[in-house]
């Protein structure tokens, strides 16, 4: 394995940033819209906060995205601290449970919109991460940053959708199903997990990923 260069390190070090602003924005406004619906516990409103202390999670905040970096991947993975929420004093838990959950996920693509308008506007269009990049340019420098920006929360927004046990979309499929289906999808969570994971690893939903992503870049230019 070769050595890292700066650029490399650089890259690196904001493609984390940015995976960090997509998941901590996601989990901040599902405990915010937790709240407004009424749930008033402790943990939920620790959660409710940009500050990224209270949303880390050793293994899927730290370790797993750096790894996905250092492999070179193309998806940054991971997850935040998870908490439950607090149905007691909802009114309509469905319904509330559904908007909570989709706050998150439309929380990621706001981001990535407003993200993707600055680039359009601005000239600049989309800018990936090259050795070739001429990093001393300030204006490169900020194109970049709303670049990955934008990417991490488009693609984190799209990681939201799928029904994988811990994401927004798991809960929203569970808080959908009928009670028995609901049972039987949640009695092989474990199964399902280890299945998602490798389909992402071994690049299956890449395609799902790619659309995502091209939507992206189509709407700067």
């Amino acid at each position: 394995m070769g050595s890292f260069s700066e650029s490399t390190i650089a890259f690196g070090i904001l493609k984390y940033l940015g995976f960090l602003i997509a998941i901590i924005s996601s989990q901040a406004a599902i405990a915010i819209m937790a709240r407004r619906r009424g749930d008033n516990s402790m943990q939920t409103s620790s959660m409710a906060t940009l500050n990224p202390v209270p949303h880390i999670d050793p293994l899927g905040t730290v370790i797993f995205p750096i790894i996905t970096i250092l492999m070179n991947s193309p998806i940054v993975f991971g997850w935040p601290k998870r908490f439950n929420i607090d149905t007691r004093s909802f009114r309509n838990i469905k319904k509330d449970i559904n908007i909570i959950y989709l706050s998150g996920i439309g929380m990621n693509f706001i981001i990535a919109i407003i993200c993707m308008l600055l680039l359009r506007f601005s000239g600049m269009g989309v800018i990936l991460p090259t050795n070739l990049l001429d990093f001393t340019k300030p204006e490169l420098q900020i194109g970049l940053i709303v670049s990955l920006i934008g990417i991490s929360n488009i693609t984190i927004g799209a990681l939201s959708l799928l029904p994988m046990p811990g994401l927004p979309g798991w809960n929203i499929l569970i808080n959908n199903l009928p009670y028995k289906s609901a049972n039987t999808v949640s009695n092989n969570a474990n199964m399902i997990s280890i299945a998602g994971l490798l389909l992402i690893v071994f690049g299956a939903l890449n395609f799902f990923f790619k659309f995502f992503f091209y939507l992206f870049i189509l709407g700067t230019n």
